[in-house]
């Protein structure tokens, strides 16, 4: 479990050039080239949590689902005709990691409201430092539905939040074993728990 760092002080909008300056230090694909930052900046905000002094320590941006950028336009293909109404896309966060609890919560918000009726995405890319992240997003209320590259990003982990799903005893998957993860996943199934077992993590996960 991901602990709250301080100093922290209120979440802010942060300008691209502050976005800028934490996200160069990354080696996200989702995040290259930085005319492509700038882009998305410039369609969506960057929701950022800082320091005492007011300083950037972490930051994740947020995009409208219509959003003429590779990563919502590849949202959009995977989803098809799902993706062709409103909604928001949350990408990977950069900085630092232990804030992220704080972060996901900020940006959640407007999120939901810029989202209306629509779907809130939230994708993370899958490296093995990223798997410790995602307890935090379930534990907000997203989902897991896919693992998938989108487009040339890299292998991402896709969440959204699922209203209504009803709740039945989870079928509990080891992270390791991805061929089974990738099946559930497939026929439309969404991990919504996790626990720490002496093999590793385990998603618990339902059909929606």
């Amino acid at each position: 479990m991901l602990q709250l760092c301080e100093p922290a002080v209120q979440p802010r909008r942060l300008s691209a050039e502050e976005f800028c300056l934490l996200a160069r230090r990354e080696a996200s694909s989702l995040y290259r080239p930085r005319s492509e930052v700038l882009r998305m900046l410039t369609v969506g905000q960057a929701m950022g949590v800082c320091g005492s002094r007011g300083e950037p320590l972490a930051a994740m941006i947020e995009l409208p689902l219509t959003a003429d950028v590779e990563a919502a336009a590849a949202l959009r293909q995977f989803l098809g005709r799902r993706g062709l109404g409103r909604g928001s896309l949350l990408a990977p966060p950069v900085g630092d990691r232990s804030l992220l609890p704080a972060l996901l919560k900020a940006a959640l918000v407007p999120a939901c409201r810029h989202a209306g009726a629509g779907p809130v995405w939230a994708v993370l890319e899958s490296t093995p430092e990223a798997e410790d992240l995602l307890p935090v997003y379930l534990e907000e209320g997203l989902a897991l539905r896919a693992l998938r590259p989108l487009n040339g990003l890299a292998p991402c982990w896709l969440f959204t939040r699922v209203p209504g799903m009803h709740q039945v005893e989870p079928v509990w998957v080891p992270l390791a074993d991805r061929a089974r993860l990738a099946a559930l996943l497939g026929r439309g199934w969404s991990a919504v728990g996790s626990e720490s077992t002496a093999d590793g993590m385990a998603l618990a996960l339902c059909p929606v």
